[in-house]
Formats: structure tokens, sequence, C-alpha cells
């Protein structure tokens, strides 16, 4: 009986081993349902238990590197909204349900039941005899330099300016494209470049003029949003074109590729309007097989601003970046790093809370480049020599910020613009 007893007392002080109802459907429901859906930009659906139990070995290395959820920012900068990347307690408990056997266990499974979102001010989609055709091959375009993207442009047909503080975007084609990046062009640039040919859109990048693609945001794989926090917006001036410039992976078969818009205004009559500052480097010139090649600049923001979110811009041969502030009593601290870049994954992120950046605030960018075979995704195999630029930057980071005296927008935008074309005078001299 006393054995009995003891051996009982073990057993219920040992641990209860992770089940899929109880530990692994909330972390898969919280960090993969969003591509992993069956409907999404995942290839295939992480929401029950017999898809998750027959990949577990497959998902377990992915997240123990780190790899998925997709999330490129490290902890070392300041604290972001919507962080998809599990937490080393949640990998421990996969790693532990893994092992011991993958049990089901038992209980209910959680309904997710859709939120209520008020109504849309406008809806846009692609006609359907518009529609572009995704070819089934990318042939020899990629290991030429020349990757998979296209430009498109959607007519938004708004009378007056609007107020955004959601942009909500999806595709035919979610499994195909892989990043897109948002201008809402009043110029009508976009629309004439469109127009030289009888295609839909252009073999182009998305900017307009000196305002690079991404400034109204820019969403990873398949489709989403870009969610404006609290008390700011992005501002759409009227008879606005949405110039979406969008990579797509070729995924062997012919796809049909056309797109949905939504925005939201924002009621809140006192947010203010987020302006896009650029720090850049125009240029970069790399030779065969050159590693760990350094560039940046730093900018003296000569006004004050409250900056809210960043969208990072690279190409595949860049490795890293990081994005710093010295302010002007000389405290320092890290905006953003990401030390292992993707391009595929560059999506607009907006702090927890906005940072203040006084006048005189110093701006320090860096990115840092390996043009060898040992970078993955680098398309160039044999190496060759890169000499690339844009007039927006080859690689930059757009600081989606707000000034802190409305009466210094003019100002602040004036400034952006000139440091804009004072770097490409600069470079031209160089040349």
């Amino acid at each position: 009986m006393i054995e009995l007893l003891l051996g009982l007392l073990q057993q219920s002080n040992q641990p209860s081993q992770p089940t899929w109802h109880d530990d692994i459907y909330p972390i898969m429901l919280t960090h993969c349902s969003e591509c992993h859906d069956g409907k999404g930009a995942g290839p295939f659906e992480l929401l029950t238990y017999e898809s998750v139990a027959n990949r577990a070995t497959f998902i377990e290395a992915l997240i123990e590197k780190k790899l998925m959820p997709p999330w490129l920012p490290s902890k070392e900068g300041a604290p972001l909204q919507g962080e998809r990347c599990m937490s080393d307690e949640q990998i421990a408990l996969f790693k532990q349900w893994v092992k011991g056997g993958k049990l089901k266990g038992e209980g209910a499974q959680i309904v997710v039941c859709p939120v209520e979102m008020e109504t849309p001010v406008m809806t846009k989609r692609t006609e359907s005899d518009y529609a572009w055709i995704i070819p089934a091959e990318s042939g020899i375009r990629w290991h030429e330099g020349v990757l998979d993207k296209r430009t498109f442009v959607l007519p938004i047909e708004n009378e007056t300016l609007l107020k955004v503080n959601r942009i909500q975007y999806s595709t035919t084609a979610p499994q195909a494209v892989q990043m897109v990046g948002f201008v809402f062009d009043g110029s009508g640039q976009g629309k004439r470049v469109d127009a030289w040919d009888r295609e839909p859109g252009y073999e182009m990048m998305g900017d307009i003029g000196w305002i690079p693609s991404g400034s109204h945001g820019k969403i990873g794989p398949g489709a989403g949003g870009v969610f404006v926090p609290a008390g700011f917006y992005l501002e759409i001036p009227a008879n606005a074109d949405l110039v979406a410039e969008t990579h797509y992976r070729p995924r062997g078969k012919q796809e049909q590729l056309s797109s949905t818009v939504q925005l939201w205004e924002t009621t809140d009559e006192s947010a203010r309007q987020l302006l896009p500052l650029i720090t850049m480097i125009r240029r970069i010139v790399l030779e065969p097989e050159a590693t760990n090649v350094i560039e940046g600049e730093s900018i003296q923001i000569p006004y004050a601003v409250d900056l809210v979110g960043v969208t990072p811009r690279a190409g595949s041969e860049c490795e890293s970046m990081r994005l710093a502030a010295t302010l002007p009593d000389g405290k320092e601290m890290v905006l953003i790093d990401i030390p292992r870049w993707d391009p595929h994954y560059g999506e607009t992120v907006f702090f927890d809370k906005p940072i203040r950046l006084p006048a005189d605030s110093i701006i320090s960018s860096q990115w840092i480049y390996n043009n060898s075979e040992s970078n993955p995704r680098n398309p160039f195999v044999p190496a060759k020599k890169v000499d690339l630029a844009r007039r927006t930057g080859i690689a930059n980071f757009i600081l989606h910020s707000a000034a802190v005296d409305a009466q210094q927008e003019t100002a602040i935008i004036e400034w952006n613009q000139g440091l804009l074309r004072k770097r490409q005078r600069a470079t031209n001299k160089s040349n």
C-alpha cells in the first residue's frame, strides 16, 4: 500500500506533457494562422492536429532557427507592435510536445469569431478583364539579377484627400506574391507609365519621382495590411492611384493576379499626419566575392518629430541592417536592428510607442553586404560585380514620422526633398 501511494505521489509530481488542444493549437492560432489558414500565403494549413503533427519535425527545425514565423527585427531595437516571433518558452513547449509523442489531448476546439470592422470608406478592385498572368517559370531572370517584380496601378478615384489609418490589401495569388510596397500617387505619373503598353502594370520600380515605394507602407508575403497606430494617419491625395510595387515568385504554373485594396479613415480630428523621411544610400558597388561591405549615412534632422514606424528596403545582396539615433543630449538608442535581412519580409513596422526625436537629433543607418556565394540569397552564382543605384535609395529606411509642431510639416517635407536631391548631385559628381 505504501509503495502504491509513493508511486502515485511521484506520478502526480511529474510535469504534465503538453497536448495539441491545451498547448500547441493556441500557439499555432496566434503565430501561424495569418498565413497558414489554407487560404493565405503559406503553402499548407497549420490549424489541424494532423497537419501539424505530420510536419512537426520540419516545424521544430524552422522555429528553433527562428526562420518561422517570419519576423526580421531583433529584440535589440525599440519594442514593436505585432511581433510574430515565438518566445523561447513557446519554442521549448513545442519541442517538448514533439519529444513527448505529439499528444492530442481532449477538449473543445477554439472557435475564432470574426471581429466586426467598420465599413471601409473605399474598396477598389482590379478589373476582371485587366488581370495580369504570373508566368509559370522565372526563366533566367533570377540568375541575371532581374528579380521577379511588376508595378501595378489601381485608380482610387477619391474626390477629396483621405486621412487613412488602415490599408488592407489582398490578391488572387497569395502564395505567389511575396512583398508589395505602396505609394498613393496624386500626380498621374504611375498611370502614364502604365499606359506605355497594353499589359497591366509595368516592369519598373514603384517609386513616383522622389517618393519611394513604401512611403504609404509595405506588406509581406501574400496579403496583409498597414495598421497605423492611434493618433496618426497617412494622407492620400485627391484623385489618387495606388501604385503597388509587387514582388512575386512563379510557382510552376500560370496564375491570374488581380488585387483588392480597402481603405479606412480616421475619425480622430486631432490625429497627425505621418511624413516619410528618408535615410539611404543611393548607390552600391560590390566586387565579386566581396563580404562584410558596410555602407550607411548619418543625417541630422533639424525639426522635432515623433517617429512612429519604419519601412526598410535593400536588395538580396544585403545581409543585415540597423537604424539608430543620437539625441542632442548625447543619448544613443537602437531603433531597429535586422541581423538577417530577407527582402521578401521587409514589411512596415510600427513602434509600441512613438519615439520623440528632438530637433537636431542624428539618425544613423547602416547596411552590411555580402556579394559572395556564401550569401544564400545572392542571385549571382558565380558572384558578379554589382553596381546599382536608385534615386530614392538602393537601400533605405523610410521613417514614418509626425511633426511635433504641425506648422513645420511643409518645412520638414521640403527639407527631406532637398536632402534627396543633394544626395543625387553628390553621386553624379563622384561619377
